[in-house]
């Protein structure tokens, strides 16, 4: 045999075998677990929720967190924007400085004090808002913001209610985001201030701009003509 012919057939006795490996793995069945080249974290030591684990002197695999530990953006270290209070503790009576009191702050504070607050308090805060008025009413009654207990009251008085509720009232702290907490305490004092005013409180409006006036020794403009139809 020639060493060409012992060459081709070495070849193709490899590809024999080859086809016949690769074969012998297609749909067969083993209790061996797969080769798992690349690891990764693929396989690592972990527990599900409420899992056992031996590991632990409780069995628990759920660790509760060491005290004092605080999620990342959740350390809300400000008293003022998030708990309504002054450094010595005392509720504030203004708004915290991240917060600016504009149209656009009064105009959603409205819109969620009638969506939270008027239901009970009403829309001008008397508290005889819709739920006040079915099923029998309320007892007790939803407070009168516009009460003289009340009225002088500091703005972070308003928060710390709308935050941790009061009496019957519930905390709206987790349906209200505190930037719109603070907006809705706004609107509160505004409705009380508005409860007093009189007609001549209301800004005046604006003066018509008066007509130019021409420059010393400068010869006077032409009077202008009344459009057609105007009367004198």
């Amino acid at each position: 045999m020639t060493t060409h012919a012992r060459g081709f057939l070495g070849s193709a006795a490899l590809m024999v075998v080859a086809l016949a490996a690769l074969g012998g793995c297609r749909g067969t069945r083993s209790e061996d677990p797969p080769v798992h080249l690349q690891q990764n974290m693929d396989f690592q030591e972990r527990g599900d929720a409420q899992e056992f684990n031996g590991f632990f002197a409780d069995g628990r695999v759920m660790r509760k967190p060491p005290e004092g530990t605080v999620a990342v953006g959740l350390l809300k270290d400000d008293d003022h924007l998030y708990r309504g209070r002054n450094l010595d503790g005392t509720l504030a009576d203004a708004l915290p400085p991240a917060i600016k009191l504009d149209d656009k702050l009064l105009t959603r504070g409205e819109a969620r004090y009638n969506i939270y607050c008027a239901p009970c308090h009403g829309q001008v805060g008397r508290g005889d808002g819709q739920a006040t008025r079915r099923g029998g009413g309320m007892m007790p009654q939803p407070a009168n913001l516009h009460l003289a207990r009340l009225r002088p009251e500091p703005l972070g008085y308003f928060f710390n209610v709308i935050s941790n509720g009061k009496g019957k009232m519930r905390s709206y702290k987790a349906q209200i985001p505190v930037e719109d907490r603070w907006a809705i305490s706004a609107w509160v004092r505004t409705l009380q201030v508005s409860h007093d005013a009189k007609p001549g409180d209301a800004a005046a409006p604006a003066a018509a701009p008066s007509a130019p006036t021409a420059a010393p020794g400068a010869a006077p403009g032409p009077t202008p003509s009344a459009p057609k139809g105007a009367t004198p």
